[in-house]
């Protein structure tokens, strides 16, 4: 482990970063004899000392009461009627506040310290005194662990170590070291936590099993993970005869699980419950999390079963914890499972119990049974919280009708949960999914009333809601308003909501004329961006806009994505420009990108519509040997390239090898097949295919039905004359 060097303590804090102010001693050269003396004053200067502070403190002190003495300053003290005389005066108040008024006491003690400014020789020199004018009422280290609370509470951490410094010339006590320590440990004062343990370890009081967890929960909960340290420090308490404790294991366990070293902690915890040795149910609860955050929910289940092997009875916590882990991967029957558990063993869920239960039927959009477990619990006189209201009201309004969503935002008004941001965009959201546009202003307006703030997803939404409708104008109208009146500026990821919109609507317009906003407001477009327009222009059958945003994105030295190559090339097969599309995608390949079904199918299409079945399927299988497999739609477009060029051996075989994979033929595979066939003249396996189609359960669609003369009443075709039509 490792160890301050020996001095430290003394030494980081006598060189400070600041002078410490020294104005004590020459005053006290001159106070010796100012209880029997005064400076000299005018009258009108007496009577203002005596109107200003006198009767407030005499008020005070004769009647204990803190309106009148909260008002009293040190500082205007000393001004008025001098150092001693003020210390005289503010002991008289210290006293009569003690000993129950603890608070009180403490904030006339920081007046004093306020007047030093730090811990310095002054402070060291005032605290005596006042002590000496107390007659008893407080010891002088008393009056120290006053200020070293003070100097803490005011993150003065080095103003507080001189104070304890000092503190120990009277001796101090274990219990004041260990709030000292644990204080420098909240404040992650890493190096003065471990220099005052060792402080302590060689000049006493000697740490004892607290003082050890609270120096190891440094190690296992601060911001740097030091796991080796904190078993360093383990093995120095039994070695040091401190026995560890179930708070002390407890705090190493959590330092194991937070370095996914779980399987061990739950090991080390078997053996320690085996053996004896002290641990707790916070222990068990620990491994319990370290198993769910990793993912590994059946170990997790384990540990919780395991509690009671070893005399422990799962609390709510052990619970919670179980049914969030569960409810996280997925197995929400489970979860609720032990949920209903937990009510058998008459223990009371939480709030939070039930929220991991919501949130991930939500999530799996199992809406309409979050909601009926949600009200069955209310109909059970279980009372939700903002959070469990917060999780279902999101739910509706991403699923569920508007009257739900309204039912279910005055309840929780009803019970005086008043609707956040959080909720305030769910609800925007919802209206706006049911294009209610106007309704969703209203409500964005009513928010802003209520005196909450929006965030950057309730603009986005509102900003997509304009785009959706093909209110450009409008957008940039609320783009400037929040942006001026709110603060809001819009990000990249809002320009991109945008711009999506807009190309799916076919806005090519406003695309560019959001484009040259953005660039404008000092916003460099990314891949993301570029990609989503370049695809907008190919789905909108602008491809030579698409192939000019694609060079320009070049050459300003932004590499293209595999959406990005895959967008362009599927644009270039349909406008059947293989040969850019097969140069495009050996650039592609040069950069190291693998290639995806999309790419693949648009290339093996095209192969097939120019009859180059060869080429097709040298596509295929390079796609099979990129980890890619074909669907049901790539071995559809073989078949018909493959019955169109009248070799119906090949589309039997791509049939064939469609069905090992478990593929279903469409209507569409079968009627390229069956054309293929009656092509040929091949009457008999073309009737053969289409029985097969009917005994999957298919019925011919238009196409096949105008083929097979379907509609003229007769239900025995002659496939001759059918070969004879086609041909």
């Amino acid at each position: 482990m490792r160890r301050a060097v020996p001095g430290f303590l003394h030494r980081a804090l006598l060189i400070r970063s600041y002078t410490p102010v020294l104005r004590l001693s020459s005053q006290a050269c001159c106070l010796n004899s100012s209880d029997n003396e005064e400076p000299s004053r005018n009258l009108a200067y007496d009577d203002y000392r005596t109107q200003c502070l006198l009767p407030l403190i005499t008020l005070a002190v004769r009647t204990s009461n803190w309106d009148a003495a909260k008002n009293i300053s040190f500082r205007e003290c000393v001004r008025l009627y001098g150092l001693s005389r003020s210390i005289g005066l503010f002991a008289l108040l210290v006293q009569s506040f003690l000993p129950r008024r603890i608070r009180e006491t403490r904030c006339l003690i920081q007046s004093i310290v306020d007047y030093s400014g730090n811990a310095g020789q002054e402070l060291f020199e005032l605290a005596p005194m006042l002590v000496s004018k107390l007659g008893g009422s407080m010891t002088l280290l008393q009056v120290y662990a006053a200020v070293i609370r003070i100097f803490l509470e005011l993150s003065m951490f080095e103003d507080a170590l001189l104070t304890y410094i000092e503190a120990k010339k009277v001796g101090v006590e274990l219990r004041l070291c260990n709030f000292l320590l644990i204080s420098l440990v909240k404040g992650n004062q890493i190096m003065y936590a471990r220099s005052l343990f060792d402080d302590m370890k060689s000049s006493g009081p000697s740490p004892n099993v607290y003082s050890y967890s609270v120096l190891m929960s440094m190690y296992t909960h601060g911001e740097r993970l030091c796991i080796v340290e904190a078993f360093e420090l383990l093995c120095e308490m039994e070695s040091n005869g401190v026995r560890p404790n179930a708070a002390t294991y407890g705090t190493y366990l959590y330092g194991l699980c937070r370095s996914r070293q779980v399987t061990y902690a739950w090991d080390f915890l078997q053996t320690l419950s085996q053996s004896g040795g002290p641990c707790s149910i916070y222990c068990f609860n620990t491994v319990i999390h370290g198993f769910c955050s990793e993912d590994q929910v059946h170990k997790a289940i384990e540990v919780f079963h395991g509690m009671r092997k070893y005399g422990f009875v799962p609390d709510v916590y052990s619970y919670s914890i179980l049914v969030d882990g569960l409810c996280k991967q997925g197995n929400l029957l489970t979860g609720y499972d032990i949920l209903d558990e937990m009510l058998r063993n008459g223990i009371n869920p939480s709030p939070v119990s039930y929220s991991s239960l919501l949130q991930g039927l939500c999530k799996a959009g199992m809406v309409q049974l979050a909601l009926k477990i949600f009200k069955n619990l209310e109909e059970h006189g279980f009372h939700h919280d903002h959070i469990n209201f917060s999780i279902i009201l999101h739910g509706c309004c991403q699923h569920l009708d508007l009257k739900t969503v309204y039912d279910l935002w005055f309840d929780m008004i009803h019970r005086d949960l008043a609707p956040d941001v959080y909720n305030y965009t769910s609800l925007i959201y919802a209206l706006c999914r049911h294009r209610y546009l106007q309704e969703a202003f209203r409500v964005f307006e009513l928010m802003l009333e209520n005196g909450l703030s929006p965030n950057i997803v309730t603009c986005t939404i509102l900003l997509d809601s304009f785009s959706k409708e093909g209110l450009v104008g409008e957008a940039f109208l609320f783009l400037d308003r929040i942006h001026q009146s709110l603060g809001i500026f819009p990000n990249l990821c809002m320009y991109r909501v945008i711009i999506n919109r807009l190309c799916k609507i076919n806005k090519s317009s406003g695309v560019w004329k959001i484009f040259a906003d953005m660039i404008k407001r000092g916003y460099i477009p990314d891949v993301v961006l570029y990609s989503i327009i370049i695809d907008g222009f190919v789905k909108a059958l602008k491809l030579q806009e698409a192939l000019r945003l694609y060079h320009k994105m070049l050459h300003e030295g932004i590499k293209p994505s595999i959406f990005t190559y895959t967008s362009l090339i599927n644009g270039l097969c349909r406008d059947d420009r293989l040969p850019e599309a097969m140069e495009l995608m050996r650039y592609m390949i040069g950069e190291e990108l693998v290639l995806d079904k999309v790419l693949c199918t648009s290339i093996i299409a095209c192969y097939c519509r120019r009859s180059n079945m060869k080429a097709a399927l040298e596509m295929l299988r390079a796609m099979e040997r990129s980890g890619v497999l074909p669907d049901a739609f790539v071995y559809t477009c073989l078949i018909d390239g493959y019955s169109k060029v009248l070799a119906m051996d090949g589309a039997r075989w791509m049939m064939e090898e469609m069905v090992k994979r478990n593929l279903k033929p469409t209507v569409v595979t079968y009627t390229a097949l069956i054309i293929g066939y009656l092509k040929t003249g091949d009457e008999k396996e073309a009737e053969m295919m289409y029985n097969s189609m009917l005994q999957a359960g298919i019925a011919p669609d238009g196409k096949l039905s105008c083929i097979l003369g379907f509609g003229n009443g007769r239900s025995d075709y002659d496939y001759s004359q059918k070969a004879k039509d086609v041909t």
